[in-house]
Formats: structure tokens, C-alpha cells, sequence
């Protein structure tokens, strides 16, 4: 199991991607010389195919919230921010109090958003979509489709709203790279993360639509998108 350890107060990776050989029931593992408190990031880069269960029987929200925002591992950042935005979703489908969780939620998507240290668009891209309607599904005993879509655009609309202006300046740039890139359609990874990215982009772009103004707005992005699409990914995503 590949696990590294991360400062709470900075964020830095005070201890590097270690692996750990689990060969008992229970096992103990020493960190010693650690000066503060830190945060455990396990299983990174999937280095097992399994689910963690805490041994208290509920996840720590701050934590996940903190390694959704500064985890240095792409995949745990993005598992992170999952397991994340799941609690706050089904908090919203079943009618609790959820809006410590969607603080949690929405400022964990503001630091992926602006995070310079990011340098794969696809990773960012990936950390900032809401999980599934059908992976939603899986987390309930009762399937209602129509409350799963509601609690998931909720969280949407919180997102989108409160970080309305950086993700539209986020699209733009990626669009006037893209153009100035040639805006011809490329398949190296770097086309395809700010594509991918754009189009994630669009959809919180999108889910702005509470006043006729806002709606047309996000038509005529919606539109232009579409029109200016180079490959399929991108006239689905519009």
C-alpha cells in the first residue's frame, strides 16, 4: 500500500510515497520525527484495488476536504474530492443540514481550480466533476433517480454560483489557447486535458440558469461551443 504523509498547516509532503507490505490482520507503522500534526494519503497513484473503511465508521469531512484541495497525489486528490462531493450530495437527497459540507465542497473545488501546481488539465478536470448519477445510485438502499438529480444539480448550481467568475475566465483562457494553438484537434495529452477540461468547465457554466439573463448567457456559450467543436467530446459536452 503506497501511503505518504502531508503537514495539516502547509500542506507540504513531509513524508514521501512510502510502501507499506500489509502481511497481518493488524499491523503497527512508526513515523518517527514528525513536528506537527499531519494527514495520511493512502492508497495513492491506486496502488491497491480496494475501499478504506474508517475504523470509527464515518470519514473525517475536513480531511477529505484537505486532501481534495492539497493532496499531491493526482489519483487521492481526485478520490478525495469524490467521496467529498458524494457526502454532499446525499446529505442534500435526504433533506439534512449540509452546508458545512458544501463549504467544505465548494472550497476544495476553488483551490483545484486555481491551483498552479497542476499541471495535467485532465487531473484538474477529473477532480472537478460531481460523481455520477448511476455511482450516486450505488451509494443508497432506495434508487429515486428524480432526488439524485436534484441533490446533484443543488451542489452543482452551489458550485458553479459561487465560483462563477473564475470558471469563466478559466474557459476563456483555455479557449484563446486552444485558438492560438491553432484550434485544430490533437489527440497528445495536453490537447486532450484542456479539451476535457473546457468541457467540465462548460457544464458549471451551464448550470447557472436561475434568471432568463442567465440562461441566454449560458446558451450562447453552450452554442459557440458546439459551433467551434473539433471532435465529438465537444459537441456532446455542448
Amino acid at each position: 500500500v503506497a501511503v505518504g504523509l502531508l503537514d495539516r498547516a502547509s500542506g507540504e509532503e513531509v513524508v514521501p510515497t512510502k510502501i507499506l507490505q500489509l502481511k497481518e490482520e493488524t499491523q503497527t507503522f512508526d513515523f518517527p520525527d514528525l513536528k506537527g500534526e499531519v494527514v495520511p494519503s493512502i492508497l495513492r497513484n491506486f496502488s491497491a484495488p480496494v475501499k478504506l473503511s474508517p475504523s470509527s465508521g464515518s470519514v473525517d469531512e475536513g480531511d477529505l476536504a484537505f486532501l481534495a484541495s492539497r493532496d499531491t497525489d493526482g489519483f487521492n486528490r481526485w478520490d478525495a474530492a469524490q467521496r467529498l462531493y458524494t457526502a454532499a450530495i446525499l446529505k442534500a437527497m435526504n433533506g439534512e443540514a449540509f452546508e458545512e459540507t458544501l463549504g467544505l465542497v465548494t472550497d476544495a473545488f476553488g483551490s483545484t481550480l486555481e491551483d498552479k501546481d497542476i499541471s495535467d488539465e485532465s487531473i484538474r478536470a477529473f477532480a472537478l466533476i460531481l460523481p455520477g448519477e448511476s455511482t450516486l445510485a450505488e451509494e443508497v438502499e432506495v434508487v429515486d433517480p428524480t432526488a439524485i438529480r436534484k441533490a446533484r444539480n443543488q451542489v452543482k448550481q452551489a458550485i458553479a454560483r459561487k465560483w462563477k467568475d473564475a470558471i469563466s475566465k478559466a474557459y476563456e483562457d483555455l479557449t484563446a489557447t486552444m485558438k492560438a494553438d491553432g484550434g485544430e484537434f490533437k489527440v497528445d495529452g495536453v490537447s486532450v486535458g484542456r479539451r476535457r477540461l473546457r468541457n467540465v468547465l462548460l457544464g458549471y457554466i451551464c448550470a447557472i440558469r436561475e434568471s432568463s439573463d442567465e440562461q441566454k448567457a449560458a446558451a450562447n456559450v453552450a452554442s459557440a461551443h458546439f459551433d467551434s467543436a473539433t471532435g465529438m467530446s465537444d459537441k456532446l459536452a455542448a
